[in-house]
């Protein structure tokens, strides 16, 4: 059944934890976990709340962490959707920062947070990618998305990072699911819901020049 919508709903959802984000250690693209015991108990307590999303398709990148992440909550909907890939939707390149914990990285970049904080890393140094870079592919893959899919409910299963320069360009982007018992700002299997506008598209678009 095709289902007639007055809008292009987007729900960033982040994977549900790994062994990794357990040890507070950077993962990136090089570490490609799978979820540990306690991401797939978090996608079952999501499970009620998903079915509220109303789906019509799901993208995810190419790392397993979120690719079972999407298989998860698929299985919860009432109806299964498609699940497409997309490689812009990955998480940041650390380079040879990956793996480490976080005592290695206040050793090797002992600014990393303040500039996590001012979106104005540059991960190059070490052999990964800047916030230009990640900013650039991220944009391009929702701009994509929304033009494909328009007025659809489209559930983005993504990382830290592509969520995090998101909510840092886009204050107004609201959670509408926060995960209990998790100090971090962006936990594991938090949701974003964002309504598109043709405002906010030439906003994304002017992201791009």
């Amino acid at each position: 059944m095709i289902k007639i919508r007055d809008r292009t709903t987007i729900y960033f959802i982040r994977h549900g934890e790994t062994i990794s984000n357990k040890k507070h250690i950077r993962q990136g693209v090089q570490i490609d976990d799978y979820l540990d015991t306690q991401g797939v108990l978090q996608m079952e307590k999501l499970a009620k709340f998903i079915k509220f999303l109303d789906l019509d398709v799901l993208f995810t990148s190419y790392l397993k962490r979120a690719e079972e992440t999407a298989a998860l909550m698929n299985q919860k909907l009432e109806q299964t959707v498609p699940v497409l890939h997309d490689f812009r939707l990955r998480e940041r390149d650390f380079g040879s920062l990956s793996g480490k914990s976080l005592d290695e990285w206040d050793k090797l970049l002992p600014n990393h947070k303040e500039l996590e904080a001012m979106q104005a890393y540059d991960y190059r140094p070490f052999g990964g990618e800047s916030v230009d870079q990640v900013r650039q592919r991220s944009v391009s893959a929702i701009l994509d998305i929304v033009e494909n899919y328009d007025h659809k409910n489209i559930g983005i299963i993504t990382h830290n990072g592509v969520i995090r320069i998101l909510l840092f360009h886009f204050p107004d982007i609201v959670r509408i699911y926060r995960g209990k018992d998790t100090d971090k700002d962006i936990a594991n299997t938090d949701i974003y819901e964002w309504e598109i506008t043709e405002g906010k598209i030439a906003n994304l678009k002017s992201l791009l020049k």
